[in-house]
Formats: structure tokens, C-alpha cells, sequence
């Protein structure tokens, strides 16, 4: 019993040497507490944790959390903890312009050319009966593109007023489209506008 007393009496004695080592330690800055701190998570145990501040990370963590209203049932959380971003003004360079409207025009060429196959494959008298009914400026572009001799055998298929048409804008090298809207702008007298009359000429 005696022996027991005793061993009971060294183990406390130990144990009340270690903490007083401790604190003497921690009083004369021998150790480093807020790296012991964050290491071990002493600020987590029950009593001692009251002498130990928590690591910064975790108190803005916490004040955030505790900040934050609740996220609502129908959102996700991630999405209500995700901050909103300002959509971000889209710039596109000439160069950038440039190069998509050269992708454009060279994917308008491949089904052109991709057309002007299919044509040549056909009879003449076929081939300008389902022409007659496509725009002008197709049309050409098809017949351009197409073996002479079965460019020919088509234009003389189709209707006088139609191949006269088709050879004026091949010859002059101008869209019809692009002929359009030049008339029209050359149409407008430059100086007056729509809803004045003119000066009446003394």
C-alpha cells in the first residue's frame, strides 16, 4: 500500500514538474507557442485551449462563416459562397476580325467548289432549270467554278434575258448585289434630305 502511495505521490510530482517546466518555459519564451499552436492544435483541447488563441486563418474563417447569411435550400452552397463576378468587357482586335472573316470566306469557297461538282455531274438542261431559280450572284459563282465546257452547255440553257444578264456581271467583275447598292447610293442627292424639296431655281 505503501508502495503504491508512493509511486502515485513521484508520478504527480513528475507531472506538476513538467507543467511548471512548461510554463516557466512558456514565461521565458523558450518555446514557441503559436507554433506549437498551429502544430498541435492546442487552442482544440478543453482547458488549456482557453490560453491559446486560435490561428488566423481560423478566426477569419470563422468570422466569415459567421457573417455569411445562410445559403437557401434551392442553392447550391457553392454557388451562394462563390462571389459574383462582373462579366468582362469583350475586345476583339482588327486582326481577329480579319482572320474570321477570312475562315468565312474560304469556308464559302469549299461549298461553292463542293457545288460546281455536283453541277458538273448533271445535264445541262438540269442543271440550268434548277439555276434559273438561284440568286444571280450564286449563280455565278457556281458557273466560275465549273469545267468551261459544262459552264457553257448551262449558260446556253438558260433563258437570253439570264445568260445576257450573267455575262454583263462577269464581264464588268461586280456583284450584282454589291452593283445594287452602289446605284442606290448614287441615286440619293447628297445635300438633301428625305421629307425637304429642293430650292425652286430662280
Amino acid at each position: 500500500m505503501w508502495k503504491k502511495l508512493k509511486i502515485l505521490f513521484i508520478l504527480i510530482l513528475l507531472l506538476v514538474l513538467i507543467a511548471g517546466g512548461f510554463a516557466l518555459g512558456v514565461y521565458l519564451r523558450l518555446f514557441d507557442t503559436q507554433a506549437l499552436n498551429e502544430q498541435y492544435g492546442l487552442h482544440e483541447l478543453p482547458v488549456v485551449g482557453e490560453y491559446f488563441v486560435p490561428p488566423a486563418g481560423e478566426q477569419h474563417n470563422a468570422a466569415e462563416t459567421a457573417s455569411s447569411p445562410p445559403a437557401s435550400a434551392g442553392t447550391p452552397a457553392s454557388a451562394a459562397a462563390a462571389p459574383k463576378k462582373a462579366p468582362e468587357n469583350v475586345k476583339i482586335t482588327k486582326e481577329e476580325i480579319e482572320k474570321q472573316q477570312k475562315e468565312r470566306e474560304a469556308a464559302e469557297k469549299k461549298r461553292v467548289t463542293k457545288l460546281a461538282r455536283l453541277y458538273n455531274d448533271m445535264k445541262a438542261a438540269d442543271a440550268a432549270k434548277v439555276m434559273e431559280s438561284l440568286d444571280i450572284d450564286l449563280c455565278i459563282a457556281i458557273l466560275q467554278r465549273m469545267d468551261e465546257g459544262n459552264a457553257a452547255k448551262v449558260m446556253a440553257a438558260f433563258e437570253p434575258e439570264r445568260a445576257a444578264q450573267i455575262t454583263q456581271i462577269i464581264y464588268e467583275g461586280v456583284p450584282q448585289r454589291t452593283r445594287n447598292a452602289r446605284n442606290a447610293a448614287a441615286a440619293q442627292v447628297p445635300g438633301i434630305e428625305q421629307g425637304e424639296e429642293a430650292a425652286p431655281q430662280q
